[in-house]
């Protein structure tokens, strides 16, 4: 196609449109074109859901539909011939969970020759399918017809589909469109073993479909508590159209066709317009219906602005020449990534925020954690800045205030996750997910500076970059004092990862708790101190019990609701640093240190705690008597954020004037880290045992005249907390070179050396850990924000070449990285075997980093 040279060929989002001018040279209206790109078919976007949870092995959705703009609802491609002239695979987030609403047949188009009774059989079409970043693409070629679909995502509850017919002969047409589809029927249940309808499975779910005025609507029954749909009574979902349609409802209420009339002219196209909704309650419904109107009445003003902020993500996102082809593919999929897991407003949260999956069970709502929300942000600053830092509100939405109605005690705490509902206890609908018993490490300032940066200096936004800070920084600094106020038992600024104040660590009157499996009678020993009893198994209430537990008593089980929310605290859950590790490992540890004996040997691995309280006795929640090298280099890093950003923010800003304090506090965790917390005779940072006296006292250890807590915990083996004094610039040279001689090590970290061809580097722990385990989550499993901060650890003290060399190897060896699989939770260092979520945030998030950020000459 040819133009005047009167007229401009405008790129925009990929898809090439018209500004300002017609073929003849005349003025008219700038149309959205067909979505074109390089960075076609990305994920896979194709699929056809047989189940509402259509789960693979890891409870994810099988299919990674599209989502976008924030949207509650997304689209598959056909995955076959069946499902030509569909979106119809729509996933659909109720609240905090998601599924599927239909198969790939919904809403499908069927077109009939009224002049001749000829069905266009669409099924039989050349087809050429496709998704974008932004879009997904269908054109169908018969004879006599081309059909070519286009769906965007116009607002943050609505997805339009713009349908041209084009009539490739020269007769005119008079042709019947035909659109009709059934909701899915099954249900699978939660282990996959059962199959039930989904009324039998969920009887009060009460799909029911009804008309509109040139459309219909499913409306819901009232769902909450069942782990699987949350649902209020008035949502619904939605589709209108901009063409007159008489529509029949089947009698089972769950199917339905609509049919309507269509005249094209020879040589010509009519287009039709098709929008979906996704809708929580009456209210959106209301405040939707006036934007769905105009959409149809003005459909292309909407799918230019989407082509448009594709092409701004786009345009700030990939920014890296020197990226291979493979690697720029990677990053346009975690902007697609992210980007696709960006909730907008809902419920109780009150503004846009990003969850770690859409397609994970357990993630993929609205559920927002602070360790993922920093890393999110801290990648979305470059491409969608404003969505990170609504991101970062989300957390400090419910930041822990004085005057709060549970926790006063914790002003200033993050909790661990923040959901659609709020729980009962604070005035909600009730949420299974929402979670106080901890929260997450110090990387938020971080985070937040990484936004400042980008708003200044990458989007020209000085006023919104001094605005952000502003802003964030006195919430920065209550969260930093809340670490030293209740997580640190010694006083020593190092704070420790521990447990709140909750009903699943203490009894209501303030003692820890935890459950033991013995065949002692333990109502002998602690007497009523056991405040509940399962056959052999004994709820033991008090600290001074509990050491006496791990002192004293051969139990076969023991678990401690503390110990859980501490490694959850870290954010690495099960890691073996925190005691976790598997019968048979600590048997052959047993075997390996201790002649055989498991009783010994378990003293090793056993954790314990202190609590903290106020000056008045006040119970303020539970350390671990164990400072973690990472979180201590998180401080640190810390401090010199807060530092800076107490430099730049407005003479008007609270503690504005603690610059100081915050250097000095960043200079003296870097000496303490660098004199208590590194194990010469290994090479590596570790963890420290907090030393106890034997009257039960905190006992330091002196060391080149500082006070160390006690001595690195050597014995369960090296992990990823290792690299977090390099990763943060805590760590002097002369350590870093043998701590990245160790991670080198084919035989330590450096799994791709060992396992050529297959191996991604850096798991979460050593292989010589006595925990380690290809396949365990965090006491294997390699997880990308570790990865990350590994090889930039490496990068920063001097070590580029070797940090790119393992980011190739990521990207090459991780299962589908380059490929259209989708980003994965993590990976198996000796394989890289997927595993755990699909979609997942955080890793695309640092894979996004590395493309941004490695990869040049």
């Amino acid at each position: 196609m040819t133009f005047r040279k009167t007229c401009l060929a405008v790129v925009i989002g990929s898809a090439i449109a018209l500004a300002g001018c017609n073929s003849s040279g005349s003025k008219t209206e700038k149309t959205a074109g067909l979505p074109n790109s390089d960075f076609t078919n990305v994920i896979d976007r194709t699929g056809a859901p047989e189940y509402l949870r259509d789960y693979d092995e890891y409870s994810n959705l099988k299919y990674n539909a599209f989502v976008d703009n924030g949207a509650w609802h997304g689209h598959l491609l056909p995955a076959d011939e069946k499902g030509y002239g569909a979106f119809g695979g729509i996933m659909q987030v109720t609240q905090e969970y998601a599924h599927f609403m239909s198969g790939q047949t919904f809403d499908k188009l069927h077109l009939t020759d009224k002049v001749t009774g000829d069905v266009i059989n669409l099924s039989s079409a050349d087809a050429e399918i496709y998704s974008t970043p932004g879009a997904l693409v269908q054109i169908l070629k018969t004879k006599n017809i081309e059909v070519q679909m286009v769906l965007r995502f116009v607002t943050d509850r609505t997805s339009l589909v713009e349908t041209k017919i084009t009539n490739l002969t020269n007769q005119d047409m008079d042709l019947q469109l035909l659109w009709d589809g059934e909701l899915l029927q099954k249900a699978l249940s939660t282990s996959g073993n059962e199959t039930k309808s989904v009324d039998q499975m969920y009887p009060d779910y009460n799909r029911q479909i009804s008309l509109l005025d040139n459309g219909v609507k499913v409306t819901f029954g009232d769902m909450k508590g069942n782990w699987a749909i949350r649902n209020d009574g008035d949502a619904e979902f939605r589709i209108a159209r901009s063409i007159a349609t008489q529509t029949h409802i089947m009698p089972n209420s769950t199917s339905y066709a609509s049919a309507a009339q269509q005249a094209v002219q020879a040589n010509d196209s009519a287009t039709v317009y098709t929008t979906y909704s996704n809708l929580h309650d009456a209210e959106e419904a209301t405040r939707e219906l006036a934007k769905i109107t105009d959409i149809l009445a003005n459909p292309q003003p909407y799918m230019l602005a989407a082509d448009e902020r594709w092409d701004g993500y786009l345009r700030s996102g990939m920014v890296n020449e020197q990226a291979t082809k493979e690697q720029a593919r990677v990053g346009v999929k975690a902007i697609m990534t992210l980007n696709g897991n960006w909730r907008s407003a809902a419920g109780d949260v009150h503004q846009s925020t990003v969850t770690p999956s859409v397609t994970a069970r357990w993630f993929s709502g609205n559920l927002t954690w602070p360790w993922d929300t920093w890393k999110q942000a801290y990648a979305m600053a470059h491409f969608n800045p404003d969505v990170a830092m609504d991101n970062i509100r989300t957390v400090f939405e419910y930041q822990v205030q004085e005057d709060d109605v549970i926790r006063p005690q914790d002003k200033g705490y993050l909790l661990d996750v923040v959901t659609y509902t709020l729980p009962e206890n604070r005035g909600g609908a009730g949420s299974e997910n929402w979670n106080e018993r901890n929260t997450k490490p110090s990387l938020a300032a971080w985070s937040v500076m990484e936004v400042y940066n980008a708003l200044k200096n990458e989007f020209d936004r000085p006023a919104d970059a001094q605005a952000w800070i502003d802003e964030m920084y006195p919430k920065l600094v209550a969260y930093h004092d809340w670490w030293l106020t209740n997580r640190d038992h010694n006083g020593n600024g190092v704070p420790e990862y521990g447990a709140a104040v909750d009903p699943a660590h203490n009894t209501d009157d303030g003692h820890m708790y935890v459950w033991v499996t013995t065949t002692e009678d333990l109502n002998i020993r602690f007497k009523d101190d056991v405040i509940e009893q399962d056959g052999n198994s004994y709820k033991v209430q008090g600290m001074d019990n509990y050491n006496t537990i791990l002192d004293d008593v051969i139990y076969d089980e023991l678990h401690v609701g503390a110990q859980e929310a501490a490694g959850w605290e870290s954010g690495m859950d099960n890691a073996a640093r925190f005691g976790f590790i598997s019968p048979e490992q600590l048997q052959d540890y047993a075997d390996a240190e201790h002649g055989g004996d498991v009783e010994i040997a378990k003293k090793d691995w056993e954790v314990r705690f202190a609590e903290n309280r106020s000056e008045s006795g006040e119970l303020l929640g539970f350390s671990m008597l164990q400072e973690s090298v990472d979180q201590a280099s998180y401080m640190y890093s810390d401090n010199k954020y807060l530092a800076e950003i107490a430099n730049l923010v407005s003479d008007n800003v609270p503690d504005k004037h603690r610059a100081q304090e915050f250097l000095d506090g960043a200079a003296n965790i870097k000496d303490y880290i660098n004199t208590c917390m590194f194990d010469s005779s290994s090479d590596f940072y570790y963890d420290i045992s907090m030393n106890v006296d034997t009257n039960g006292q905190l006992a330091p250890v002196m060391k080149n005249g500082i006070a160390c807590a006690g001595d690195p915990i050597v014995a369960r083996g090296r992990g990823p907390e290792g690299w977090g004094p390099l990763f943060n610039g805590a760590a002097t040279q002369e350590l870093a070179d043998k701590v990245v001689a160790t991670m080198m090590n084919a035989d330590e970290f450096n799994t791709s050396e060992k396992y050529l061809g297959e191996g991604v580097s850096l798991p979460t722990a050593s292989q010589t850990n006595p925990a380690y385990h290809a396949d365990i989550y965090w006491r294997g499993r390699v997880w990308l924000d570790q990865f990350y901060f590994g090889v930039r650890a490496m990068e920063q003290y001097g070590y580029g070449s070797e940090a790119v060399h393992m980011a190739n190897e990521l990207f090459a060896n991780a299962e589908g990285m380059t490929e259209d699989g989708a980003i994965r939770e993590n990976y198996n260092p000796e394989t890289g075997a997927v595993q755990g979520a699909t979609n997942f945030s955080w890793s695309a998030a640092h894979m996004y980093m590395l493309y941004r950020e490695f990869f040049k000459n």
